[in-house]
């Protein structure tokens, strides 16, 4: 059983958060808002540039994106070509009640007028105002990476009679098909960017709340407030399998989310990972499951006993799992491949968790997870962003397993000039 840590504090911002992505090895995109109602609370998203100050992991704010009414409840995000070469640009595509808007993220210079205290700075350092370094530390300063937004394609994603409303956006892993849920219970599936309709899936009876991509991009999992969790063949446009398990004490549950996960950074091999909360009894267990995508059968279960899921997350590797609760603000961290907890977090949050998002696992990104093997940000209605690092696994320091080597290698010689060989 792991350890209880406290939350380390990444940033905070001024508006209520709902979602979370990574758009750059080094950038976290934060989404949300107060909402249509006129609070004073502005909707949007903001993006942080995550560096490190040789202690913590920090993050800093480097553009800021207003969306007028629209609350951003749900958003995915994608690379727009290959980026070689070229100025990092990424597609964006975030839902906005019953649309969906696709934008487009640029990162670019800014130049900004600085500061009597940059000046005075400077001075500090000993750079006599107009000389020339001066003039070249004034002109580095003056610019910062921003990340310039284009409002691009808008398509509605939910057609509800009383209210539409769509919950849910997923861009596959390959980048070709967007993914949408909503009130109206259809999982429909575009062409991406064009946003061309492919597949109008029709066979949940009430509102999705949650569906996931696997990493080859052929299949699409969705879950609804129906208790149904259906895997759909995205090539057939058809119904492939559906999860099923059986409930303890005979207590119904529903599904919260899901998501899919690699097997040891393959993504022709994947699991599938959900999270369900009993209704209407506290006296049975929220569980987390890890699915075969063979048979669709569990494999793997935590039963978590007074606490209820809201947020789930995997590594992009496959490697680790990560939990949010409603209550207690609770983040917990699973190695995948025997859903054993590395880590406990106990109130990281004030209030529900309402995102989970891990850093890339890639060497790009390891200043910013400060050079742990992984780390996950959790975000909440209470404004703040934690990240949360994966604890070093215990290993062998050099000078012991040189004194192990040496061990066995003198126990072998010694048991070999016994019998005699």
């Amino acid at each position: 059983m792991s350890v209880e840590h406290t939350a380390d504090l990444l940033c905070r911002v001024d508006f209520p958060l709902y979602s979370t992505a990574m758009i750059s090895p080094r950038h976290l995109m934060l989404a949300g808002g107060g909402g249509a109602a006129n609070t004073g609370v502005k909707n949007g998203f903001e993006i942080f540039e995550i560096t490190t100050n040789g202690e913590n992991v920090i993050g800093e704010s480097v553009t800021r994106f207003y969306t007028g009414e629209f609350s951003v409840y749900s958003l995915a995000a994608r690379p727009a070509g290959n980026n070689n070469n070229t100025p990092h640009r990424v597609l964006l595509a975030a839902g906005h009640n019953e649309f969906c808007q696709v934008y487009s993220l640029s990162l670019e210079r800014d130049r900004s007028n600085n500061s009597p205290r940059d000046n005075v700075h400077r001075r500090s350092n000993g750079v006599p105002a107009g000389s020339q370094q001066g003039s070249r530390v004034e002109e580095q300063q003056e610019t910062k990476l921003v990340f310039k937004t284009e409002p691009l394609k808008k398509v509605q994603i939910d057609f509800n009679a009383k209210e539409p409303y769509g919950k849910v956006i997923r861009i596959s892993l390959n980048g070709k098909f967007l993914a949408s849920g909503g009130d109206d219970g259809h999982l429909r599936v575009f062409s991406f960017p064009e946003l061309t309709k492919v597949h109008d899936f029709a066979t949940h009876e009430k509102e999705i709340d949650d569906l996931d991509f696997c990493p080859d991009s052929s299949k699409i999992c969705s879950i609804s407030k129906d208790k149904r969790a259906i895997v759909w063949d995205v090539k057939k446009g058809k119904k492939h399998a559906e999860l099923g398990w059986d409930c303890p004490n005979g207590v119904k549950y529903l599904f919260k989310r899901v998501k899919f996960g690699c097997v040891e950074g393959d993504n022709k091999k994947y699991k599938v990972y959900t999270i369900s909360n009993p209704i209407g009894s506290s006296k049975v267990p929220s569980f987390l499951h890890r699915w075969n995508t063979q048979s669709y059968t569990v494999e793997g279960k935590v039963a978590s006993y007074g606490l209820a899921y809201s947020a789930l997350a995997v590594s992009d590797n496959g490697t680790f799992v990560a939990t949010g609760t409603m209550s207690e603000g609770i983040v917990d961290i699973y190695t995948a491949f025997n859903l054993s907890r590395v880590k406990r977090v106990r109130n990281a949050h004030s209030t529900f968790i309402t995102g989970l998002e891990f850093l890339p696992t890639s060497e790009e990104s390891a200043p910013c997870r400060g050079f742990r093997e992984a780390s996950v940000v959790s975000v909440s209605v209470d404004h703040q962003v934690c990240i949360h690092h994966v604890p070093e696994l215990n290993t062998v320091n050099s000078i012991t397993a040189m004194f192990l080597v040496i061990f066995v290698l003198v126990s072998t010689f010694i048991f070999c000039s016994y019998i005699g060989l």
